[in-house]
């Protein structure tokens, strides 16, 4: 699990913290098991915004188009995620700001200057559900399609889990076409219940088991307990076997109509309020919702949940939503980076508890790094039982002088991972020893900065099984558990990345007691990953100090077959812009390191478009940047350029060759300066001609 402690902000490069942003939203919206937690993220994301307010990150909501199963559908509209404040003071900051847009457009909310929150002007409040964003399609009253968010413009179709859902519509009270918006949550009695009844097939299972002579078993077949609320609306959702889906409820916040296949406010509705109504005539269950006149209201509600009714609330929230009533204002704001700018998320800070450390393991992860976990006394935090805490790296050990025994204050940053935050009270003298020797392998251990780390990454178990199960993250291959990995290893079906190609049905089936049709499943998930572009075979060997910016930026240079990649040397590396001695030095090494990973994985795939690659450099030596609107996902143009060796760049400077917009005008920076710097402005149609005629 990824933390603020873990990472040097001062020289992580804006590339890096960017590639990191990604990954967590790809394990937060595909797996429900995030790599860092709410607090941890956003604050990462701030950072970037100021190292590099361009990055495509924020041209991206959700998560990339990852394979999940289920088949994809385009959104109607975008599904963008929402800014975020976490005080009052912000909150007025923030409004205060559209405010001055809307001066500009001659529309204005009329500030006043006397006292705090002093809008002459409606806000409606709303919980804010910790929860997986939905859009349901409907078209002449009937239920079509229900689609997740995925990464904004593309989403899973998993209308066949929505329809099991508690306050499902399947048909409306009028002829209604348009979108409905929801959040898919769990509440706090479902889970209880979902837990007892996924425990009751665990112990079912067992006795069959111990029926059938199998002696070496425990409850840890089947599937496991789900660890909250959010983890379990998110896999739930996502089954591609739709179990469970009944514990799932759907909370209604938002309505469009659709028009000639375009999102439209619904007629006669002309505030927030209004929405709402329409939401509960047309048969929805909506989110509670406040009328508040100024920020001193916000604030009073705010409070109110803060302190007491977030507890009692029938499921989790993390927050209040904070929207502009008038529709024609909200309009008028319109969206930026595919976030509101009539809303913002007003969140709750992280939830905190005491509690006595009666352990500190050390865990060592698939690159080797050494981390502390506290074992503590159970607790209730935001209305989970907490039993273990992170303490980040051994250097925070000995700077907050903890030891077994010690009385600590633990949180639940963004309400996800427990964090130790300080020491209360000294019971034990002074800190927990801190290990030499690896305590798996007792290899003895290295220092790098803040951590310590094994070096035995070819002999070392947990590095060796975290590295295989990071190799199924990294694509996405669905259904092989920590367990299940673990036990092909134990029974020699795998020692490398490439060995999972090899799998068989009857290695999976017997093995974990997951049956044929799931065995089939994990199969058809692995073989559908066969076919990879040389960017995700190393990326997916899970090579050191290699992240999969860098490798493209090895691709595009022409390093773009995997001898060339292979055999790369420190000084090639070194004469590429960007790329300095001791990172140069550590790539070289982190491919030798894993130089028979990356070969497994090559003599089993098929690397797509690689004679490509090595034949149409069309772009090579021409760098673009992007601003406004396009008709795909700034992603995929992206892929386009760096596919043809072109380079993408987040700001326009003297040295950029080309500014993609379909924009004839605009005030935007990036078009601004490539005008004033006499950078060439092309449109998609010339970007295409571009690809065609230098390609010819």
């Amino acid at each position: 699990m990824v933390t603020l402690d873990q990472i040097n902000l001062a020289t992580i490069t804006p590339e890096e913290l960017g590639e990191l942003l990604i990954s967590a939203k790809k394990a937060y919206y595909t797996g429900g098991k995030p790599i860092m937690d709410d607090h941890t993220y956003d604050t990462l994301e701030e950072v970037l915004r100021q190292k590099s307010p361009h990055h495509r990150l924020f041209s991206k909501v959700g998560t990339p188009n990852f394979d999940t199963g289920f088949d994809k559908k385009k959104h109607v509209i975008p599904m963008g995620s929402q800014n975020k404040v976490t005080n009052l003071k912000n909150l007025i900051h923030y409004f205060e700001l559209k405010n001055n847009i809307l001066n500009k457009k001659n529309l204005s909310l009329s500030l006043s200057k006397e006292g705090v929150g002093g809008w002459i002007g409606d806000f409606v409040v709303q919980p804010k559900c910790d929860g997986i964003s939905l859009e349901i399609e409907y078209q002449n009253g009937k239920l079509i399609n229900a689609i997740t968010r995925g990464d904004g413009f593309v989403g899973d179709l998993i209308t066949q889990n929505v329809v099991k859902m508690k306050n499902i519509v399947l048909s409306l009270s009028k002829d209604f076409s348009g979108s409905i918006r929801c959040e898919i949550v769990v509440t706090k009695d479902d889970f209880k219940k979902l837990n007892k009844t996924v425990e009751t097939h665990r112990m079912r299972l067992n006795n069959e088991l111990v029926n059938r002579d199998v002696f070496n078993t425990s409850l840890q077949n089947g599937e496991e307990l789900y660890s909250n609320p959010r983890n379990a609306a998110s896999g739930i959702s996502q089954r591609l076997d739709g179990k469970y889906s009944e514990f799932c409820s759907l909370m209604a916040v938002d309505i469009l109509s659709v028009g000639a296949q375009r999102a439209a406010p619904i007629q006669n509705v002309f505030t927030e309020q209004q929405k709402i109504s329409e939401l509960k005539s047309l048969g929805f269950t909506p989110v509670d919702s406040f009328l508040c006149h100024s920020f001193e209201e916000i604030e009073k509600i705010y409070q109110k949940f803060l302190q007491h009714e977030r507890l009692n609330y029938p499921y989790e929230i993390d927050g209040l939503v904070i929207k502009i009533n008038d529709q024609k204002i909200a309009q008028k704001l319109g969206m930026k980076n595919n976030r509101p700018k009539f809303q913002v998320a007003y969140k709750f800070p992280a939830d905190s508890n005491t509690s006595q450390i009666k352990n500190i393991v050390w865990q060592v992860g698939p690159m080797g790094s050494i981390t502390p976990v506290a074992e503590i006394e159970p607790i209730e935090l935001s209305g989970a039982i907490i039993t273990f805490a992170s303490l980040g790296n051994y250097d925070l050990v000995i700077e907050k002088n903890l030891n077994i025994g010690d009385i600590v204050e633990i949180s639940r940053r963004g309400d996800v991972i427990p964090h130790i935050e300080k020491l209360v009270s000294k019971l034990t003298p002074n800190h927990i020893e801190i290990p030499t020797l690896c305590p798996s392998c007792q290899t003895p251990l290295v220092k790098e900065d803040k951590f310590i780390r094994c070096p035995n990454s070819q002999n070392c178990l947990p590095q060796i099984l975290g590295s295989l199960r990071l190799f199924c993250d990294t694509l996405g291959i669905l259904g092989l558990s920590e367990k299940t990995i673990t036990k092909l290893y134990q029974a020699q079906k795998i020692k490398l990345p490439g060995d999972f190609y090899k799998l068989k049905i009857d290695d999976i089936s017997h093995l974990d007691n997951l049956g044929e049709k799931s065995a089939k499943n994990i199969i058809n998930q692995i073989q559908n990953k066969k076919v990879l572009s040389l960017k995700q075979v190393f990326d997916a060997a899970i090579i050191p100090n290699f992240s999969a910016a860098r490798i493209q930026q090895l691709i595009t240079a022409g390093f773009n077959t995997p001898e060339k990649l292979l055999n790369i040397s420190q000084n090639e590396i070194e004469s590429l812009f960007g790329f300095q001695k001791t990172l140069a030095e550590k790539i070289v090494t982190g491919i030798k390191l894993r130089r028979s990973w990356i070969k497994s994985i090559i003599d089993n795939v098929e690397i797509k478009n690689l004679k490509l690659r090595i034949r149409n450099l069309s772009l090579q030596d021409l760098s673009f940047a992007i601003t406004g609107d396009l008709s795909m996902p700034r992603p995929k143009f992206i892929e386009l350029i760096e596919s043809n060796g072109g380079k993408f760049v987040s700001s326009v400077s003297k040295n950029t060759t080309y500014l993609l917009t379909n924009e004839s005008e605009s005030t935007s920076a990036k078009f601004t300066t490539a005008k004033k710097l006499g950078v060439k402005i092309i449109n998609e149609k010339q970007f295409q001609q571009l690809l065609s005629s230098q390609g010819s």
